[in-house]
């Protein structure tokens, strides 16, 4: 069983996840999953790359092993095209690798969902999210990390036009925001979930904020 999967391994968080863990030798194993080839991880001796049908997931349920999983599978509507396939990419696949890799022994889940994110909102993004973090934290695992990021920050391989404006405007009077609204760099939501991978609390957290930003 490998050390940690990680979901979601070409976005933003993703890579930034598997840019800080390729440098720690505390993870000997970790499993990269993706539909296509990663070419930053191609030189890291602890990181294996799983390329994958994410519309098959049952046909890899053996080779998605891990002790602790992070998951940063996400969309946006734009991209996905309808609702409906936003809802399959950021509720059903998050869920469905959650319940594949419990049922492979997985003791630490690492959720990587959204700022505001509620079951009950009116806003059909942030209703999914919460949905997503309602029926994982219904399962079993040891520990659940829950870190819901506002606007990210760092150099995506696509263009999110939306996200681009944000920067512009945003970022410059970020100071002015309260701290859960404010943007946050990749790099430093994958160096909390490092922190919480080498800490090994258990138990159900959600972090944001402050929380999110500091080492504990």
């Amino acid at each position: 069983m490998a050390d940690v999967l990680v979901a979601g391994s070409t976005g933003l968080v993703g890579s930034a996840f598997l840019a800080a863990i390729k440098q720690n030798r505390s993870f000997r194993e970790v499993i990269a999953v993706s539909r296509r080839e990663i070419a930053s991880i191609g030189d890291a001796a602890n990181i294996q790359q799983r390329i994958i049908d994410f519309d098959r997931l049952n046909d890899y349920k053996n080779e998605l092993a891990a002790t602790s999983t992070f998951c940063a599978l996400g969309t946006t509507i734009k991209k996905a095209g309808t609702k409906e396939r936003f809802r399959r990419v950021d509720y059903q696949l998050p869920l469905d690798l959650a319940r594949i890799v419990l049922e492979n022994n997985c003791q630490n889940f690492i959720l990587i969902s959204a700022v505001g994110a509620n079951p009950d909102s009116k806003i059909f993004y942030n209703r999914i999210k919460g949905e997503l973090e309602a029926q994982i934290q219904k399962l079993p695992f040891r520990s659940i990390h829950i870190l819901r990021p506002s606007l990210i920050l760092g150099q995506r391989d696509e263009v999110r036009m939306g996200e681009m404006i944000g920067k512009l405007f945003l970022q410059p009077i970020s100071p002015l925001f309260p701290v859960r609204y404010r943007p946050i760099q990749a790099a430093a939501i994958a160096k909390k979930a490092l922190h919480l991978l080498e800490t090994g609390k258990a138990g159900i957290h959600i972090y944001e904020g402050a929380a999110l930003r500091g080492s504990e």
